[in-house]
């Protein structure tokens, strides 16, 4: 039996301490009692985001790897599940599922979704995803800019990605319709051939250096809001202003990427000082692990808050219930906050 990587290899403990940053990081960050003025608020948590109004601003990152915990359909349970809460969900474009079957199963039109692309190598791949986002219901584009090579490269271990390969032969990455340049085979790709070393083929496609230019045509391509994930500094930010983004995901992509980043919640502050002024709306994600932690954010900024892991654990816990019940919990947090500050979420922001 192949051994998996234990936490005192040192590379792992330099993943973990990156993930663990992005945690620690809200306990910079302490509520204010105010003694005898509590007042309740209806609709305290409801918001909008890109002109589309949702029940909570807690929203599902796009996450891949949704059917390694609740297979066959674990980004339609997600989806199916966020529909409900009346929240927004954020397809990824690395899903185990086709954007084509997502919708057929969940409607996107019928709620908020929004469809995540890489600028990927061949263009022609993320035209797939948006130009289906824009017949199928999805509302904006998200595109990930954090990554011009894989994590391993810059964790410094070329083989956790191998370590971890789902064994099931089911279709990897289903949504890269081309591959080294010619149409995808109509056959199953293993998680091996896409994904492991840097030699998969999702890989050669995914991490491809991509430049502003890059970005910039695929605003000519689409006439969705484009949000862009992955910004951790006021630089960046302003550049995303003048390329005309509608939003801004402050990401560190779950501290797996650049090797000694700031955490999300760090970055924060001087993303939403930057592009103070303009339309531009800024969320977050990177360390949310309860409703505190999402009213820090709000508090500090950021319109919504976006979760990934403790999606994916509770999917794994909970199967299709997962959502239903981890955002009631976090969302009844934040309401017992909001109350106890006499705090409301009006537009994203967060009034006293």
């Amino acid at each position: 039996m192949k051994q998996t990587t234990q936490l005192h290899d040192p590379y792992t403990v330099i993943s973990f301490s990156r993930q663990l940053s992005n945690v620690c990081f809200y306990f910079r960050y302490r509520f204010q009692p105010r003694i005898l003025s509590a007042r309740d608020v209806k609709d305290r948590t409801t918001t909008t985001l890109l002109g589309a109004s949702v029940r909570i601003p807690i929203c599902i990152s796009p996450t891949a790897a949704q059917y390694s915990v609740a297979p066959p359909k674990g980004d339609i349970l997600t989806g199916l599940a966020t529909l409900k809460e009346g929240s927004l969900m954020v397809l990824s474009s690395h899903a185990d599922v086709t954007i084509e079957n997502f919708a057929s199963e969940v409607c996107p039109s019928d709620g908020v979704f929004w469809a995540q692309t890489y600028l990927f190598r061949d263009r022609r791949n993320t035209l797939h995803v948006v130009k289906n986002a824009e017949r199928l219901g999805f509302r904006a584009i998200m595109v990930t800019v954090d990554s011009p090579t894989d994590f391993t490269a810059t964790s410094g271990r070329s083989d956790v990605t191998a370590e971890h390969l789902d064994p099931t032969d089911r279709d990897s990455a289903p949504n890269i319709k081309f591959l080294h340049g010619k149409k995808r085979e109509n056959r199953n790709y293993t998680e091996d051939e896409m994904w492991s070393g840097n030699s998969g083929a999702g890989e050669i496609e995914t991490f491809c250096h991509p430049t502003w230019e890059d970005f910039y045509w695929l605003k000519s391509q689409t006439k969705l809001p484009i949000v862009i994930k992955g910004i951790l500094s006021a630089h960046a930010a302003r550049e995303a202003v003048k390329a005309g983004v509608g939003g801004i995901l402050v990401s560190a992509h779950g501290g797996r990427q650049l090797e000694g980043s700031p955490a999300s919640l760090d970055a924060l502050v001087e993303v939403v000082d930057a592009v103070r002024g303009s339309n531009v709306e800024i969320y977050m994600d990177g360390g949310v692990r309860s409703g505190t932690d999402v009213l820090k954010a709000l508090a500090l900024g950021a319109r919504a808050v976006f979760i990934g892991r403790p999606a994916i654990w509770g999917l794994a816990v909970n199967v299709r219930r997962y959502t239903i019940l981890g955002i009631d919990i976090v969302t009844s947090v934040v309401s017992s906050i909001c109350v106890h500050h006499r705090y409301t979420l009006n537009k994203g922001t967060v009034f006293s």
